[in-house]
């Protein structure tokens, strides 16, 4: 067959014996692709239920989650793209983009922006500066050439990611309420592919998702799938146009594990069979019968129509030049029967080619973590010199690098834009002026340090990204990356991580409605697994999109925080740029002070100028960056919290905490409300530090370091 089968010894015993007989190639390739880690979640699906996934808000899952906005739908998706891009960066990130717009396409909703979370090596290595450069230039074309802009994003550089970059696409959209596409197929719908010409590319990608890299893994171009951005201009322009008709019942992408997934799934979800005649799809190169199953070739969508909008469906799809194929229809006999020229190569039961084993896998934290929750004592370093070193860290310093290669204007909906700030915010058009407020967020320290704590971090800081900008949580969907799910040590992390979400998730009213799970991110040339984490996209509603907040101040402004400091610089970034040392514990977690803390904040929001919350780099980068060239002082001794030492309450990274920039008329006001502290005062030009009105330090540069991003290092 030319292809190595990852069944395990007792799968291939299961398919035997609820078969009775030996699988023929087509359906074994069939149980790998639906099988593997990447589509059927065999490892994660018990502790995947311990979330919400529901509120009253939510309207449907499936491949996008749908949130109810009032007058319209928004669908959102996260998903990553991780293995592909590790090897070709170009087609691995610009497929990403391509599949997850495809999955908010699937719900009927118009996709309408794209989000990145990106993980980056040591960026002083070449292979990262070619990942680097590969994955933004496929994030840009791809994105710009559908004309969805890319409107935010994280990015990160780890050295544990050098050989294994994370790269996550997310995707919102927006459906009319009377125009979701979310009916019940029923036996005798016709199954239409349209799209792109089904080829060898992209074969059992999801299989390759579902293993180690190794040193062949350079060779597997075959389970990289090839972009092709204007064919999915096309199929977005058709299936909004088929979806206005009203003659799409169901719609899905075919992602991950091909059409074998694709049918499977469908059928399984509506308790049906399925019969496909594969010599019927359209093909770019003669293939197998167990290529043309097992194929990921990209642009490439199932419809699903009743018999009698057959002819409209075509119509509109010939109008637009899109390739289709009508390959069969749904039956109700629970089965999925495969032909090839006449002859049956697959005759397998929906449900359980669907849904197959669900793991219970044991997991042990691994004894070598817990050496690394205490922080020695560090030798002392110019305190000046520390702040230079944070402020132009590469986690810190600006990515304007990156998002001037995007067109994050099209559509006319950009009302925050890229290093505006906390958070991009959308116009909904369809129910101006209210807006979307969505952000996408990760720290790999936080939860390698300890998995629980730093994936609740996560969350909580995508949260108050939301309530910075004036958004109203409202729902949120996770990417979570790990190791080998077969290493006792390596899924403890997902376990942890998975607790972490469930349980800041309820304290805070936000669910998580959906997202995805990636495994096998390591290294077995180097025996090293990624740092498990995190990435949270969360959208909130925006009443009006005119008094939105940005990360701004004006000459002579109040800077007020709010929030209480601790001495928390367990995986913070002034240990990492200072010191080079991944310790400690990460902020303790207070999701019910963050609530209570964010409605302060959005009551007080119309007296601010601007407003940001302190994440990454503590309160000297929260700081800089809202007070930007105007230059700003502040006093430590003003800083409330249990802090004791000067690095703690410059550098500590704890929790629920915003830097609001205020004028003097309304300083009263906002301090009333927010019961914040006042430390310190926007202008002079540099950046200063005191206590009791002596200053320690003055750093004069922190705007240039700042700005100098990380691309210096790209050269």
């Amino acid at each position: 067959m030319g292809v190595l089968l990852p069944l395990t010894e007792e799968e291939l015993q299961l398919i035997r014996r609820t078969l009775g007989r030996e699988p023929t190639q087509v359906e074994l390739v069939m149980f790998e692709a639906q099988w593997s880690e990447h589509c059927s979640y065999k490892s994660s699906r018990k502790h995947l239920r311990k979330l919400a996934m529901d509120a009253p808000w939510v309207v449907k899952g499936g491949d996008a989650a749908v949130i109810d906005f009032g007058k319209v739908y928004v669908a959102f998706r996260i998903e990553s793209h991780n293995h592909p891009s590790a090897v070709d960066p170009y087609n691995g990130a610009a497929t990403g983009v391509g599949g997850i717009v495809r999955d908010i396409l699937s719900s009927g909703a118009k996709p309408i922006a794209l989000l990145d979370d990106l993980i980056f090596g040591d960026i002083k290595e070449d292979l990262v500066k070619w990942h680097v450069r590969g994955v933004v230039k496929g994030i840009s074309d791809y994105g710009n050439r559908i004309g969805v802009p890319t409107v935010g994003g994280e990015t990160w550089f780890d050295p544990d990611f050098t050989r294994n970059p994370m790269v996550s696409a997310a995707c919102i959209g927006v459906c009319p309420k009377d125009k979701l596409i979310n009916g019940r197929p029923k036996s005798g719908d016709v199954i239409v592919i349209a799209g792109n010409y089904t080829g060898k590319d992209g074969l059992l990608g999801s299989s390759f998702a579902s293993k180690n890299l190794d040193e062949s893994a350079q060779e597997e171009y075959a389970a990289i799938q090839v972009p092709d951005p204007l064919m999915e201009k096309l199929l977005i322009d058709s299936i909004l146009e088929a979806r206005d008709e009203g003659i799409l019942v169901f719609v899905k992408d075919l992602g991950g594990g091909g059409l074998a997934t694709a049918v499977s799934e469908v059928a399984a979800m509506f308790n049906l069979g399925a019969l496909v005649e594969l010599n019927k799809l359209h093909l770019r190169e003669p293939m197998e019968a167990w290529e043309i199953i097992a194929s990921e070739s990209q642009e490439r969508m199932m419809l699903i129509v009743r018999p009698k909008d057959l002819e409209e469906l075509k119509r509109i799809l010939e109008k637009y030049d899109v390739p289709y194929s009508i390959i069969g229809h749904f039956t109700d006999t629970g089965r999925i029967e495969v032909y090839f020229k006449g002859k049956k190569v697959a005759d397998l039961p929906a449900k359980f080619l669907a849904e197959g084993p669900e793991l219970d896998r044991p997991y042990r934290r691994p004894s070598w973590h817990l050496e690394l929750e205490i922080i020695p004592e560090l030798p002392e370093v110019d305190l000046k010199e520390a702040i230079e070193k944070v402020l132009s860290s590469p986690n810190v310093a600006s990515k304007r690098w990156i998002y001037e290669q995007y067109d994050y204007e099209v559509q006319i909906r950009t009302v925050i834009k890229p290093g505006e700030g906390d958070s991009a915010v959308l116009r909904l058009i369809e129910d101006y002026p209210r807006g979307i407020a969505v952000t996408t967020d990760s720290n790999p320290r936080y939860t390698f340090l300890d998995p629980l704590l730093g994936a609740a971090s996560i969350f909580l800081e995508a949260y108050r990204n939301v309530v910075a900008v004036g958004g109203r949580p409202l729902a949120a969907v996770d990417q979570i990356d790990a190791g080998n799910p077969e290493k006792l040590d390596r899924f403890w992390f997902f376990v942890r991580m998975v607790d972490g979400l469930a349980w800041v998730e309820r304290e805070t009213y936000v669910p998580i409605v959906g997202g995805k799970v990636s495994f096998y991110n390591e290294d077995e040339v180097t025996g090293k697994q990624i740092k498990p984490t995190v990435m949270i996209t969360m959208i909130g509603k925006v009443d009006n999109v005119f008094n939105v907040k940005r990360t701004i101040s004006q000459e002579d402004d109040y800077l007020v925080l709010v929030g209480e400091t601790f001495p928390e610089l367990g995986g913070s970034e002034y240990l990492w740029s200072v010191y080079g040392k991944v310790l400690g514990k990460p902020p303790l977690p207070r999701p019910r002070t963050e609530v209570i803390t964010a409605e302060k904040i959005l009551e007080a929001l119309p007296f601010v100028t601007g407003v940001h919350d302190v994440g990454v780099g503590g309160i000297v980068v929260a700081v800089a960056e809202i007070a930007r060239d105007l230059g700003a002082t502040i006093d430590i001794a003003r800083i409330h919290g249990k802090w004791e030492k000067i690095t703690e309450a410059l550098f500590s990274e704890s929790g629920g905490r915003y830097i609001l920039s205020v004028p003097e008329e309304n300083l009263s006001k906002v301090l009333r409300i927010t019961e914040g502290s006042i430390i310190g005062k926007v202008g002079e030009g540099t950046l200063n530090v005191c206590a009791k009105d002596k200053t320690i330090v003055s750093v004069d540069n922190y705007y240039e370091l700042l700005k100098s991003g990380f691309e210096r290092w790209l050269d």
